[in-house]
């Protein structure tokens, strides 16, 4: 029997339904996304309040023009402006076959395209999959196809094909990833990424020094635990940029067990590379800062200060570390959440 949070998720989603999914020329609309991360951070008592606020900033919904089927979807696929159309598309998948299903057929043909929108189409569809499995609802199946079809509409390969076949440890593997001489930008993440990247001979090489995962989910969590270091030591000058590298993985986690197992391996590379790019280019020309000596702040804290900023990032970020730090307890989570509630207040 769905629960008073349960309820309270649902409703919001419906308001967001109507919402489209990006806004201010490219902005990713974060809040089927932050609302769910709320309810999972105990704040659901929140979520009306802070969607009432987000809510006013976003674009109406997109009208679909032309009709995705299986057999023209390739053309289709990274076409933004089409991204009505592949919701529509996945609403009609998702209302004649098992949502499971459907997940497990699409996730493997957009992986190679995890960069799509700075990592928020893989991010949408696994909060999207994870309060469905949760609890089944009309509402959160809605949400599905809008976070699926975002993803389609804005699959982006980054250049090379990522194969972690070296010796290092995710630490020194993170730790020796090439730094760019000048920073970024302040364009719209993908745009900058590509801008960056385009000739780069330097990512690839680091990418694939990283020893294959005899566990994609360890590997993953040991990936965003040393991404979230990266955030509080190289983060302050771009935190945005820089955060995502944790958010990506880490919700990417929870999906992966809805999907086929086979289809862990390539995830796990493709978003290795997608978020050290992030890195790479975001963490260039920061100085670097110490980590915090003291004592992190309880959970609770966190939580508060997360939901108290208002900023969708900060509560996703804290609900990422809060979430790797329930399963492998380590300081470096608290205090990048901590950092996350400090920049983005």
């Amino acid at each position: 029997m769905p629960t008073r949070d349960d309820e309270i998720l649902d409703e919001n989603l419906a308001r967001l339904a109507r919402t489209g999914p990006e806004y201010r020329g490219g902005l990713s609309n974060h809040g089927p996304m932050a609302a769910e991360a709320l309810v999972r951070l105990g704040r659901a008592g929140e979520v009306e309040h802070w969607v009432d606020g987000y809510i006013q900033q976003l674009d109406e919904a997109l009208n679909p023009s032309d009709r995705i089927t299986s057999d023209t979807w390739r053309e289709a696929l990274g076409d933004r402006k089409r991204v009505a159309d592949w919701t529509a598309y996945f609403a009609h998948e998702l209302a004649d076959e098992p949502w499971r299903d459907v997940l497990a057929r699409w996730w493997p043909r957009l992986a190679p395209g995890v960069a799509a929108a700075a990592t928020h189409g893989i991010i949408r569809t696994s909060h999207a999959a994870r309060a469905l499995d949760a609890a089944p609802s009309p509402e959160r199946l809605r949400e599905l196809a809008q976070a699926l079809g975002y993803w389609a509409a804005t699959y982006d390969e980054l250049p090379g094909t990522p194969q972690a076949s070296g010796t290092l440890a995710p630490a020194q593997a993170v730790r020796q990833l090439p730094r760019q001489a000048t920073p970024p930008g302040s364009g719209l993440i993908s745009a900058e990424l590509r801008r960056r990247l385009d000739g780069d001979r330097q990512l690839g090489p680091a990418v694939d020094a990283l020893r294959p995962p005899a566990d994609v989910q360890a590997s993953l969590l040991a990936l965003g635990t040393e991404f979230a270091r990266e955030f509080v030591v190289h983060g302050r000058a771009f935190p945005i940029g820089m955060l995502h590298a944790v958010t990506a993985p880490v919700a990417a986690r929870s999906a992966l067990e809805l999907v086929p197992a086979q289809v862990a391996r390539d995830t796990h590379d493709r978003l290795w590379q997608a978020c050290a790019a992030l890195v790479s280019v975001y963490s260039s020309g920061a100085a670097a800062e110490a980590m915090p000596d003291g004592e992190p702040l309880s959970l609770d804290d966190l939580a508060d200060r997360a939901a108290d900023t208002g900023d969708a990032h900060a509560i996703k970020l804290t609900e990422a570390c809060l979430r790797l730090h329930a399963e492998h307890p380590d300081p470096v989570l608290l205090h990048a959440a901590a950092r996350a509630s400090e920049l983005l207040a």
